[in-house]
């Protein structure tokens, strides 16, 4: 059984596009996405269109809970005054770009999604099973990570938001942070996602880089007036 899982879209058709390509030339049984399919990109409509046509199992992510609600903020942590303005900007354009249809959609998103497989409990989330906009790092203290394994009762938490990929295995089970399809942090511009490989009570973990026409995306992205800041996000794959 292997299950394919991704991550903050944000409008990035191209390259949503390129990791589904991706996707189908392998034997995965079971696609995934954790949400954030919204913002910061020129084509929320296009992805959210995307997923709904390949019917996709989607977590609502803190983007896709702004904008289906209208909401001021994303509820994203900016570390200065400049990325907030960017943050805000990037809010405005996509709930004036999104239709009332996609909008409604992105407002029925479940918080969560659990399922069992091979004898693993799952859970999909976008930040954490707490808040939609709980970040998960990495160095996030093995103790906080156990304790969410623990009181949400599953084996394997998956997660995005971060834009960072990572999987740690714990004392009460998996973290697995899935990376992003469509705005990257990691250092170079391909998207990203992971596949899950179960069987028997083993788990295996495999993160998938796929390249794309990134410089179109990033032409769209000044085309439709965003702010240039996106646009080099999207060239250089960091924040």
């Amino acid at each position: 059984m292997k299950i394919a899982v991704f991550a903050d879209v944000h409008s990035n058709l191209l390259g949503l596009e390129a990791a589904l390509q991706d996707i189908e030339k392998r034997e995965i049984s079971r696609i995934y996405c954790a949400g954030d399919l919204v913002g910061y990109g020129p084509r929320p409509n296009e992805v959210i269109a995307l997923l709904r046509r390949k019917a996709i199992p989607t977590v609502m992510g803190n983007y896709d809970d702004a904008i289906g609600n209208m909401r001021f903020i994303c509820g994203c942590d900016y570390k200065d005054e400049k990325a907030l303005k960017l943050g805000e900007r990037s809010v405005l354009w996509t709930k004036e770009h999104t239709s009332e249809e996609n909008k409604a959609w992105l407002r029925e998103l479940p918080q969560r999604v659990a399922f069992t497989e091979e004898g693993f409990r799952f859970l999909i989330v976008h930040g954490s099973p707490r808040q939609l906009n709980e970040y998960l790092f990495e160095n996030t203290p093995d103790e906080y990570l156990n304790e969410l394994l623990a009181e949400n009762n599953c084996d394997v938490l998956i997660c995005g938001h971060t834009h960072l990929p990572f999987h740690k295995t714990l004392a009460k089970g998996h973290i697995i942070n899935v990376g992003s399809a469509g705005k990257p942090k990691h250092g170079n511009p391909n998207v990203t996602y992971a596949i899950l490989d179960v069987a028997e009570r083993n788990l295996t973990v495999e993160f998938i880089q796929v390249p794309y026409d990134f410089e179109q995306t990033a032409r769209e992205i000044e085309e439709v007036g965003l702010p240039s800041e996106f646009a080099q996000m999207i060239r250089t794959g960091k924040a």
